[in-house]
């Protein structure tokens, strides 16, 4: 499957159209040629039965799709947000005191080099986070309980970024359970499923002109909702990827440096 989302997104698309068409059609033309063969079949049934498997059919696709965005929407705004508690810690470290806290604000630097150079690939190749960004994580985070406060300002102060660090450690397995949660191999069933007998249920009608063109719409156009489910899949993976925009802000200036 990955090896087919390395193409271009239109001719990947076009694949996942282009199989569904094959089997919508497919599975009319082998029903009709089972039942059909001594003239046209006439059902009372045809209608309500193909309307309520149609039903079900569009009803686990727009759930499962609407399940995909929404975990897309909540792995972005989970990396905003932890991108804004590391930058946050930075400067609330700095504001600490610049020379005792360098080290650990080179480690938060670190950190989000690595996430940038590192962990983004590693979810989308492995679906795990990256060590070396968990280990630079677990040195700012000791190190910054270990400090040891000489007045109000900086027990505020500690108290704050401590809170933070543990912030992003719960953030990043939040975004680590997202590449894990992949679309499971049920719903591509039940996707297939739907539409092989959604188009079988149609053999009572006459294979002329305006009814292929009917079923080959409704094939085209779950096609492409099942391509976008899948791309949606995995949001560290092209299409569909969230990309770590906060990260990149974030890495610019003084906190560059010191990550390098």
């Amino acid at each position: 499957m990955q090896t087919l989302f390395q193409l271009p997104v239109p001719v990947a698309a076009f694949v996942f159209v282009a199989a569904t068409l094959v089997l919508a059609l497919s599975a009319y033309g082998l029903t009709r040629a089972i039942l059909c063969r001594s003239g046209e079949a006439k059902s009372d049934l045809a209608g309500p039965i193909f309307t309520r498997v149609g039903a079900l059919h569009a009803l686990i696709l727009a759930l499962v799709f609407a399940q995909e965005l929404i975990n897309v929407r909540d792995i972005s705004t989970a990396s905003a947000r932890e991108a804004v508690l590391v930058g946050d810690a930075f400067y609330d470290l700095k504001r600490y005191d610049p020379e005792e806290t360098l080290p650990i604000r080179k480690d938060l630097a670190g950190y989000v080099r690595l996430v940038l150079e590192q962990e983004w690939d590693s979810l989308a190749e492995a679906d795990i986070l990256s060590p070396e960004a968990w280990a630079a994580w677990e040195r700012a985070y000791v190190g910054a309980l270990e400090l040891e406060p000489a007045t109000d300002r900086q027990n505020v102060l500690k108290g704050i970024v401590v809170d933070h660090l543990r912030e992003v450690s719960g953030l990043r397995r939040l975004r680590e359970n997202a590449a894990i949660a992949n679309v499971q191999d049920l719903f591509m069933m039940a996707a297939v499923a739907g539409l092989v007998l959604t188009s079988a249920g149609l053999f009572t009608h006459a294979p002329n002109t305006h009814n292929i063109f009917l079923l080959s719409i409704f094939a085209a156009y779950t096609g492409l909702i099942v391509f976008f489910v899948v791309a949606f899949a995995n949001p560290y993976h092209a299409p569909g990827m969230v990309m770590p925009t906060g990260f990149e802000n974030l890495f610019m200036g003084e906190l560059a440096e010191l990550g390098r």
